[in-house]
């Protein structure tokens, strides 16, 4: 699969430098999402929905309504908490043990997107992989605000090729019309600033993880109820997209 995720990045980095050459606008975006399980991923993870953020970087090809981009971003499907000795020797002094359930996208994003307007749908076609992990945490317990991990580590980790369709659109907020005329000769700042709506829906090929309760501990060994199925996800998401 490393050879594959290497292939893609070149086919994309290959196919933004091309698309640069002609671009006429160039757009950032940020989220926030949520992922509903579907099929037989619904079935393992029940009614747990993923929480996270993500982005998306495009450009649109000068005269035309197609925007090539990369679109990625990070969800939490459940975490653990509980209080542990530092160990068998110090039993007095106890630590905070985290586990998370987390996944991983990233896709390569074909838009089919109106002209520049007050509203602007969108449909979108990609392509990308899934990566899911789980990580382990150990903190101080007790501690006042962020408290900086003590050690972490990812426990188990899987990769599952997707692909889907979505459609949203885009609410103008902001437009500054001098920083678009000039966006063409050299960099002046955003000239518009969207609101975003859209959703999703992604088929995931079969992956291996991790589900909450699936780190067995007994008589000090660890071990791992792994679950196996598709991964199929309807994606929510709320975000802002700026335009240069």
């Amino acid at each position: 699969m490393g050879k594959g995720l290497k292939c893609a990045a070149l086919i994309f980095i290959t196919t933004l430098w091309v698309a640069n050459l002609q671009a006429q606008e160039l757009q950032f975006g940020v989220d926030f999402q949520l992922g509903v399980p579907q099929n037989e991923y619904k079935t393992q993870l029940g009614n747990r929905l993923g929480v996270g953020l993500g982005g998306m970087i495009g450009v649109r090809l000068a005269d035309t309504p197609i925007m090539l981009g990369l679109d990625m971003g990070f969800m939490n499907y459940g975490t653990e908490t509980r209080e542990e000795p530092l160990s068998t020797t110090i039993p007095d002094i106890k630590v905070e043990v985290e586990n998370s359930y987390n996944l991983f996208h990233g896709d390569l994003l074909v838009r089919m997107i109106a002209p520049q307007n007050t509203v602007r749908p969108y449909l979108d076609g990609l392509v990308g992989f899934n990566y899911f992990f789980t990580q382990t945490v150990l903190r101080e317990r007790g501690g006042f605000g962020d408290q900086p991990d003590m050690l972490r580590d990812t426990n188990f980790n899987d990769t599952s090729l997707s692909y889907g369709f979505g459609a949203g659109f885009q609410i103008k907020v902001f437009s500054d019309e001098g920083n678009q005329t000039a966006a063409s000769d050299e960099f002046s700042g955003p000239y518009s600033v969207y609101i975003h709506l859209n959703s999703r829906y992604m088929f995931g090929r079969e992956a291996e993880y991790l589900k909450e309760g699936s780190i067995i501990r007994e008589n000090g060994n660890v071990t791992f109820d792994v679950v196996q199925s598709t991964t199929d996800l309807l994606y929510f998401k709320l975000g802002v997209t700026v335009g240069f």
